[in-house]
């Protein structure tokens, strides 16, 4: 039996945010240290793969510490 490579293994979370699985949501949230509801934002904005999520996010946390 030929052992699977190591980071082929099936993640146990899909490679796309579900804005309509509330435990996908909460599980997203968490790991990116962001309310649901910011997520949900993100989402809309971004798209549902996690890496655009994760730059918008950080894009606008960047906007927030903008000196005026």
């Amino acid at each position: 039996m030929t052992q699977p490579r190591p980071g082929s293994e099936p993640s146990s979370r899909p490679a796309l945010i579900d804005p309509y699985d509330e435990g996908d949501m909460r599980h997203w949230a968490e790991k990116l240290s962001v309310t649901v509801e910011q997520l949900r934002e993100a989402v809309a904005q971004a798209g549902p793969r996690p890496e655009q999520v994760g730059e918008y996010l950080l894009r606008m946390r960047a906007d927030d510490h903008r000196v005026p």
